[in-house]
């Protein structure tokens, strides 16, 4: 159904292309191939596509340009590419390969370790790092001439090895191995539904990325009464941005795993859902995470193509309007419709979304199955697979389902997500402003204490507000005069003039807030098949794909596009 190829960076195309070349034409493929690429010194777009040219002409140089159509960034972390509808996945490990290969989640079922990662090479890195994830039965590609030390090695590990072939011209082998652990099983071997609580950013999000893996997603959401992407009716646009720090910390690294991950999943998505990829201006100020932002864009060293350092002068003609400021330029930054987003996440056959509200999860013992109920008790439907993506009402949820709590072997009853208890909401509220109002509006997407961003149909955003354990939020004349207050640029007295007279329309909405602003996303220990998407707080755009991928690659048994200590960091526990 299922198979992973590690291989070591140096030289890794060949081998892609080739292996790709042979999975196409095998009389009988496995479903689902999935590449995972170790690189410590990755290759731009650029560098790989004259790579290409120069070890592929001719026949593989449309695969060559195909590929490179995907080719990330070069940015420390993972970067997965999914090409032929999903049934091949490349995923890209930048970064320090001692670090990576801890960091990785996967199984392994063979290594391609023939050029310069040889057995001698790895013994003196650990060979323990590169067999940490090998599956129960592994297939080790090497040099014919290393297969003593490839033996010895594995014998080191653990492994019991078995036959070796090799190749026709003497120069490799491959020789199969195994452990005496079982092999893995994962909930897609077994059944491809899921049932998913919540339908806004959060839960479209899962149900897009399973649908894409092929299950039948249910999504219940009572305000479908009202349209598919009701609770974000008349929020026109709204903006993805990456964030930056001088440490590189978990928020950082997860916004930027997140915008890469929305960059794929949206790419050909239509404008009514991504009306614009025009790029962030993010002005530096005195508090808040942009106080340093030029002193970590310098420490970071990023890519001029994912983020760099601007003046006045040059941040002016990025915005099409006067900036006085310097900051930071982000060409990754998104302009969405939140309201075409969700309708186009929702948009597939596998997809069924039903307007019920959840009041609580039963487990079925005898089935197995989790029962979801409505107040009334009556059982609206039966799933092994539950995804609660309901924002703030997650942990009422949890607690009228009595998963707030779980009980220890010794009888000992403990709190099972006391991270959740932090959850509250944040009401905010932001601005339509006629585009004619701010002189068209600006070009790029503008942030700074507040964000001005282009003109949708003819308005122009301005927002936020935020109010801490606002229950019903609503737009208000004192709201607006907040979000002029914070406007980066100058604009007219006739805007303040048309606040004043209450002319200028908005939209209010609440966000779920966790403490440390992280959401939680995973699998809960305690109650097997029930999984969280919540508590991603004012980032929505940021963590919706990103959440869907990793319980998608989690629920298939495929390498999570996600490092293991991020993982850890957003886990419900």
């Amino acid at each position: 159904m299922r198979y992973t190829i590690a291989l070591n960076g140096t030289r890794f195309a060949m081998h892609l292309f080739l292996l790709r070349k042979y999975w196409q034409r095998s009389p009988s493929p496995c479903q689902r191939l999935h590449l995972v690429v170790f690189e410590e010194q990755p290759l731009s777009r650029e560098d790989f596509v004259k790579m290409g040219a120069r070890l592929f002409p001719g026949c593989l140089q449309e695969q060559v340009n195909q590929l490179a159509s995907h080719w990330p960034c070069v940015l420390p972390g993972m970067h997965r590419i999914d090409l032929d509808g999903g049934r091949l996945t490349i995923t890209l490990a930048y970064g320090e390969k001692r670090r990576m290969l801890k960091n990785i989640h996967a199984s392994i079922d063979a290594y391609i370790l023939a050029d310069s990662c040889g057995p001698a090479v790895l013994v003196q890195e650990s060979y323990g790092d590169w067999l940490r994830y090998a599956s129960p039965q592994v297939c080790v590609i090497s040099r014919a001439q290393d297969e003593s030390l490839l033996r010895q090695a594995l014998k080191t590990e653990g492994l019991v090895t078995g036959e070796a072939s090799v190749s026709e011209e003497g120069k490799y082998l491959a020789l199969q191995a195994r452990s005496g652990r079982p092999m893995p099983v994962y909930r897609a071997d077994q059944d491809r539904t899921a049932l998913v609580i919540g339908g806004g950013l959060a839960g479209s999000g899962v149900a897009h990325a399973l649908a894409l893996r092929g299950w039948q997603v249910k999504v219940f959401d009572p305000a479908f009464a009202h349209g598919k992407s009701a609770g974000q009716q008349g929020h026109i646009a709204a903006a993805l941005t990456p964030l930056v720090s001088i440490d590189d910390n978990f928020r950082s690294r997860l916004s930027r795993a997140g915008t890469l991950r929305a960059h794929a999943r949206w790419r050909d998505f239509p404008a009514s859902a991504i009306p614009a990829r025009c790029g962030t201006l993010e002005l530096s100020r005195n508090k808040g995470h942009a106080k340093d932002l030029t002193e970590a864009v310098k420490a970071m060293q990023f890519p001029g193509q994912w983020v760099r350092n601007v003046d006045p002068v040059e941040a002016s003609a990025l915005a099409g309007m006067h900036i006085d400021r310097e900051g930071a330029y982000f060409s990754a930054g998104m302009l969405v419709n939140p309201e075409g987003l969700i309708r186009t996440l929702l948009d597939s056959e596998a997809i069924e979304c039903l307007a019920a509200r959840v009041a609580f999860l039963l487990r079925n013992e005898q089935t197995r199955q989790w029962e979801l109920l409505g107040a009334d008790g009556n059982v609206l439907a039966r799933g092994h697979t539950v995804i609660v993506a309901c924002g703030l009402q997650t942990l009422p949820l949890m607690q009228e389902s009595g998963l707030m709590l779980q009980t220890r072997r010794s009888g000992e009853v403990v709190p099972a997500i006391p991270k959740l208890h932090s959850l509250h909401p944040m009401g905010g509220e932001v601005m339509h402003v006629p585009a004619g109002l701010v002189n068209g509006g600006p070009r790029c997407i503008i942030g700074g204490e507040g964000y001005f961003l282009p003109p949708v149909n003819n308005f122009c955003v301005m927002g936020s507000t935020y109010m801490h354990n606002q229950l019903v939020p609503c737009t208000s004349k004192k709201g607006q005069e907040s979000i002029l207050s914070k406007m980066p640029v100058a604009l007219s007295a006739d805007l303040e003039k048309a606040v004043q007279n209450n002319e200028i329309s908005g939209w209010a909405g609440m966000r779920a807030v966790m403490q440390g602003r992280l959401p939680v996303i995973g699998q809960l220990e305690h109650a097997e098949g029930v999984w969280i998407a919540a508590a991603y707080a004012s980032h929505g755009l940021t963590w919706s794909s990103l959440a869907g991928d990793v319980i998608g690659a989690r629920l298939e048994g495929e390498p999570v596009p996600l490092e293991r200590d991020l993982q850890k960091s957003i886990s419900p526990r």
